[in-house]
């Protein structure tokens, strides 16, 4: 029986020599997703961190550049798969199920929003501007751009959610 290569990779990765049943599979697939996304979390802080540094120096640098580019190739990577798959879609037997996520929908786009655009509006307005030891100033236009791009991230992550809603009546 030959090994299909991707079953060899996971073999070579998990360190062992024989096929594994299907119990230890889901337990070493549960550890594996769950060390994948504490690690996308620190490479995001990484990011973040080097951003600042580089905010401080006045400068971009590749690797700043190469985080960010990793982050986002991993993030549309997992988003294709799990589209592909259908594995991202929640399934609604009736019409009240399905109003019921709608409402779950309508609170976390919301709340969403609302964190996007305050986190935003903090980072861009108060620490990028200490951080590059420039004069932080705030006006009302920039309050009303944060608001207005909280509420369009907001109202898109409840319209992406809506298109992963499946309706089975």
């Amino acid at each position: 029986m030959k090994i299909e290569w991707k079953e060899r990779v996971y073999n070579n990765f998990v360190g062992t020599m024989s096929e594994r049943d299907e119990y230890q599979k889901q337990e070493i697939n549960k550890e594996l997703s769950v060390a994948g996304i504490g690690l996308w979390w620190l490479n995001m802080l990484v990011m973040l961190i080097m951003l600042l540094v580089d905010t401080m120096n006045h400068t971009i640098s590749i690797g700043t550049i190469l985080v960010f580019l990793s982050n986002m190739i991993y993030a549309n990577y997992l988003t294709f798969k799990l589209k592909k798959k259908g594995l991202n879609e929640t399934e609604c037997a009736t019409k009240e199920e399905y109003s019921q996520h709608k409402k779950k929908l309508r609170k976390a786009g919301l709340k969403a929003g609302v964190l996007w655009g305050f986190q935003m509006f903090v980072f861009m307005n108060y620490i990028l501007p200490y951080v590059g030891s420039e004069e932080i100033s705030i006006s009302l236009f920039k309050v009303v751009i944060f608001i207005c791009g909280g509420g369009f991230f907001g109202l898109t992550m409840y319209i992406i959610g809506l298109l992963n809603l499946k309706k089975l009546y």
